[in-house]
């Protein structure tokens, strides 16, 4: 089974937050069977003990400091040192997901006060230096998971990734082909620009395949970067549903073709027409169809 490697937060495993709790999230419960995962605690790896009193991101003019109230501390640079030398350790992952509203790890949902006064949301210091230094990199909090579209994105991305990164370890022409075949349909929902340049790389007989490899994955992590939206959706739906059609009876493509409408208008989910065309895919045998990451992009079971 392919396991993508993922960073998390220590407090989903031990307890570890400042008041000495640990963190129960029923999705990243589910999430650790199907991944390799390792953690850290960015605020006890810089010598913050359990309990220990919280910290803030304030800021002032441009520039944003790391303070624990209670002693005075500023624990800025500190943070700094330590994430500039472990983020050169994460290069391998697949994906991170880190604690909501940390100070170290929230991701856009960690509070940013100026004057002891609230005045917006930031990402933590840890989760903001890992985005910077790899921006193709799905990198959510738990917070923002409970979100289905955001929780799908992610996932999709990660198991992506990780797949990719599989084939370019051991990199054969005719596995890049197939694998540009199956990601066909996903990559035409996130992004029709990307797939006409991944599939020029592809087709390029002039390029040694290791710099095929190279550049291929730099594309295809760009193309995953930005949510699809429900009209990409809905044009890829209707064009997978092109190999299908001629199969069918008019009373069936009509129906399939109502219930485009009734996702459209949000009265159907999406995975409901999927599932559709998987099951007239395997009773037309249409086994490129059934090949289709977009059918199945990671494990049914982390959908709910």
């Amino acid at each position: 089974m392919l396991k993508p490697k993922i960073l998390f937060s220590r407090c989903f495993f031990e307890p570890v937050r400042y008041n000495g709790g640990l963190v129960i999230d029923e999705f990243i419960e589910k999430l650790k069977n199907y991944v390799d995962h390792f953690y850290l605690c960015p605020e006890v790896e810089i010598g913050l003990g359990v309990p220990r009193f919280p910290i803030i991101i304030t800021q002032n003019d441009n520039e944003k400091r790391l303070i624990q109230q209670e002693t005075g501390l500023d624990l800025t640079d500190r943070m700094i040192s330590y994430v500039e030398n472990v983020i050169k350790q994460l290069n391998k992952i697949d994906g991170a997901v880190l604690k909501a509203k940390s100070p170290s790890c929230g991701v856009s949902s960690t509070k940013l006060y100026r004057g002891g006064v609230v005045i917006g949301k930031t990402d933590g210091f840890f989760a903001e230096s890992l985005k910077k230094a790899f921006p193709s990199l799905p990198i959510e909090d738990e917070g923002r998971l409970r979100d289905e579209k955001i929780r799908t994105h992610f996932l999709t991305r990660v198991f992506a990734l990780c797949e990719f990164k599989v084939l370019s370890k051991n990199p054969k022409e005719a596995e890049l082909v197939k694998f540009h075949t199956k990601y066909k349909y996903l990559l035409m929902t996130y992004s029709q620009k990307h797939l006409k340049i991944l599939g020029k790389i592809v087709a390029d007989g002039k390029t040694a395949l290791n710099e095929k490899i190279s550049k291929y994955g730099e594309v295809f992590a760009e193309a995953l970067i930005n949510k699809p939206t429900k009209g990409k959706h809905i044009n890829t739906l209707i064009h997978i549903f092109g190999h299908i059609s001629k199969h069918l009876n008019q009373r069936e493509r009509a129906h399939f073709l109502e219930l485009i409408e009734k996702y459209r208008k949000n009265m159907v989910k999406r995975r409901v027409l999927i599932e559709f065309l998987r099951s007239f895919a395997y009773r037309f045998e249409n086994d490129y169809v059934l090949m289709q990451r977009y059918l199945e992009p990671f494990p049914e079971d982390l959908s709910v």
